[in-house]
């Protein structure tokens, strides 16, 4: 089962670190059906507490976290996860500014990679096979469109 956490934003005059007035209420396990639920669900209750007197702060933005528990048990060779790809792609059915993806953990040596001027890049093929990936992650066909994938370690 997973657990699903509601955190909305709400500001007063002033307050916290920085003077900004911005905090977080947080409520953890929420038993809503899905994320879209749980938001309204979170959005509700925020705002019921703005009209029940329970805080005078302004009700900003909601977010949901859904964390599906998982034990990974290590992959048994020398995966780093300091080796990373630095992806932009997009959808190419949209002029939209280009999209940031971090995969952590790839091979430094893999078939993906082709060494060029300044770096390790994404090959051609490889690019083709995660536009595949990233189709099939936001439900589209043939929309994603892989500008460029940086391998780089980081330490």
């Amino acid at each position: 089962m997973s657990a699903m956490t509601g955190k909305t934003t709400v500001r007063g005059d002033f307050g916290n670190p920085t003077g900004s007035g911005y905090a977080v209420v947080t409520v953890e396990n929420l038993e809503s059906a899905d994320a879209a639920a749980g938001a309204a669900a979170m959005a509700a209750f925020v705002g019921g507490l703005k009209t029940g007197g329970f805080t005078a702060c302004n009700v900003a933005d909601t977010k949901i976290t859904i964390t599906v528990p998982q034990v990974a048990a290590k992959p048994g060779a020398s995966v780093s996860v300091d080796d990373q790809l630095v992806v932009s792609f997009k959808d190419g059915s949209k002029a939209e500014k280009p999209r940031k993806l971090t995969i952590t953990g790839m091979d430094p040596d893999s078939a993906l990679l082709a060494e060029g001027d300044a770096g390790k890049r994404l090959t051609d093929a490889g690019k083709v096979a995660l536009a595949a990936l990233i189709d099939t992650l936001f439900g589209w066909t043939a929309k994603a469109v892989v500008l460029s994938g940086k391998f780089k370690t980081k330490y």
